[in-house]
């Protein structure tokens, strides 16, 4: 990975809009970027992310864990900052959602930077930051855009509740209510996959199981609801969907054992009767696959002799290969739609 993505070398070249007594960044990229803008000079630099991935790294670079929020929320800050940066990320209602939660930081007279790259949309933004205030076009350059704000408007208070979606599903006799945020998988809906993965689950689930990239909490609600007595275990690096898992499972009064942040499988502990996952291959604006095949060539070490490995999967991917690889087979369950549904037993 470059020690700077193309965003953040826009920013450094710009560094004159950098210059700030207090700056904000929101949701950095998994870089090099904040912990040189902290070696620049600036008085104070925070940091709010949504990614496990991320948090861990610039833990590990250095930056103060004092300065270093991790959550669903930015929380409040001691002196609200001169600048903001914020990255762009590829759903629009998140976008949203961080810049209502963003703005009413800003101190007054402060700005407001996004940048990101052309091919993720960028330059729609310059017209959607306007009803905010002043929007001016600072650079464009390495095939992104980086855009200055300067409110005009005074922002509204932000409120979580008025971002949070909610849906029921039943399935084989079983309903389950999902509580989602902006940016979170199933936001609003069950999609088609998910909803694929679940109909396959008519029986034979027991005793501990990892939920790996869980999204809203609805599998691991589902499954509880479906098989009582089993141990949950939920696992994802999103904090907005860790969030949004902990309200899905309080409204179905399900208790699970552990919630976890973690980068791939990296803070799990413990061995499985089964593991299930709609395994993301999304992250930020681009496709990426490396966290679910790694996560597919560590599963069979995580479960216990004849647990199960199930996930639910865009049938173009090539995942088959790699399980059959690593258990020495692969079976196909369903076929339907676009998704296919695959399992695998240790042994």
């Amino acid at each position: 990975m470059n020690v700077l993505t193309n965003p953040s070398q826009l920013l450094v070249k710009n560094s004159d809009a950098l210059e700030a007594e207090r700056i904000l960044v929101v949701q950095p990229e998994n870089d090099n970027f904040v912990p040189q803008l902290s070696q620049q000079g600036a008085a104070s630099v925070n940091v709010y992310t949504t990614s496990e991935v991320v948090r861990s790294r610039l833990s590990d670079l250095g930056v103060n864990e004092a300065c270093l929020a991790y959550g669903e929320c930015i929380p409040d800050q001691k002196e609200k900052p001169d600048t903001i940066i914020v990255y762009l990320q590829k759903s629009r209602e998140f976008m949203n959602y961080l810049l209502a939660m963003s703005l009413p930081l800003l101190s007054d007279n402060g700005h407001l930077l996004l940048v990101g790259e052309n091919s993720s949309g960028i330059k729609s933004w310059q017209k959607r930051l306007a009803v905010y205030g002043d929007v001016e076009k600072i650079d464009s350059a390495r095939h992104c855009s980086l855009y200055v704000l300067t409110p005009t408007v005074k922002p509204s208070p932000f409120v979580i509740v008025d971002w949070k979606a909610s849906f029921e599903e039943v399935l084989h006799d079983v309903c389950v209510k999902a509580v989602t945020l902006p940016g979170v998988f199933n936001h609003g809906r069950l999609d088609v996959g998910t909803r694929l993965l679940l109909e396959t689950m008519e029986a034979g689930f027991k005793g501990d199981i990892l939920d790996f990239g869980c999204g809203s909490g609805v599998v691991g609600a589902w499954l509880a609801k479906r098989f009582p007595g089993v141990r949950l275990f939920l696992l994802d690096n999103d904090a907005m969907a860790l969030a949004a898992t902990r309200e899905t499972c309080r409204i179905n009064e399900v208790d699970p054992v552990a919630v976890i942040a973690s980068d791939g499988l990296e803070n799990v502990r413990g061995r499985f009767n089964a593991i299930v996952s709609n395994p993301p291959f999304h992250e930020g604006v681009k496709t990426q696959y490396e966290t679910t095949e790694q996560f597919l060539r560590e599963s069979k070490s995580l479960l216990k002799p004849k647990g199960r490995l199930r996930i639910v999967a865009n049938s173009f991917l090539r995942y088959p290969p790699i399980i059959e690889a690593v258990f020495g087979h692969c079976h196909v369950l369903v076929k339907r739609d676009g998704f296919t549904v695959y399992e695998a037993f240790n042994g």
